[in-house]
């Protein structure tokens, strides 16, 4: 129980303190900076989130195993791929210097990616979040584990959904254009026949 608490606490917080409204609200009643609060922000986050797995880990031998476990190398093969997904996504962002933007640190100016690991899905960094969340079921092979996977899996959804709205809202047909032609979150980009440009907007 108190693992989907901590969900619960992790979820709501990162899904309120995205919004725009509230985010004016707080920096305009404390008088923080933008950068702050995205520090703030992404440090509760990333604390949540690990307390979540912590638990997971800690609680999940204590449901019934679903499968044998995998160890070593095979174990590991859903990270390395996630790793790679995501990674591949970051480098992107870091080469183009829009780092401060993706993290919600710096504003504007506003900027989406249509070209390298984001021709592979729309959302490669929680495409590859949720490769590694699912690879975890190889070594903890327990109900908890599919559990909590699966309600990681509706969060992300739902965030992803509510990212591309605000993502039509800034950018219009340039994006929907984009969402048509590239796969929402399983990353199979590759196997398509694309015209999508090689760049960013």
């Amino acid at each position: 129980m108190r693992i989907f608490l901590i969900m619960i606490c992790f979820g709501v917080f990162h899904s309120l303190t995205a919004r725009e409204r509230v985010k004016s609200a707080i920096v305009g009643r404390i008088g923080m900076s933008h950068v702050f609060y995205a520090i703030v922000r992404s440090a509760t986050s990333l604390t949540l989130l690990i307390l979540s797995l912590v638990a997971l880990f800690h609680y999940a031998e204590g449901t019934q195993q679903i499968f044998t476990p995998y160890y070593g190398f095979r174990a590991l093969i859903p990270t390395f791929i996630a790793f790679w997904v995501a990674g591949k996504a970051l480098q992107q962002v870091v080469r183009d210097r829009r780092l401060p933007q993706v993290f919600g640190i710096k504003e504007y100016p506003k900027v989406f990616f249509f070209g390298g690991a984001y021709r592979l899905c729309r959302h490669p960094m929680y495409a590859g979040w949720l490769i590694a969340s699912w690879g975890v079921l190889l070594s903890k092979p327990y109900v908890l584990t599919v559990f909590y996977n699966i309600l990681l899996t509706f969060y992300v959804i739902f965030e992803s959904l509510q990212e591309e709205k605000r993502m039509i809202e800034l950018f219009g047909d340039k994006y929907l254009a984009y969402r048509e032609k590239v796969p929402f979150l399983i990353p199979y980009g590759f196997l398509k026949i694309q015209d999508v440009p090689r760049d960013r907007e």
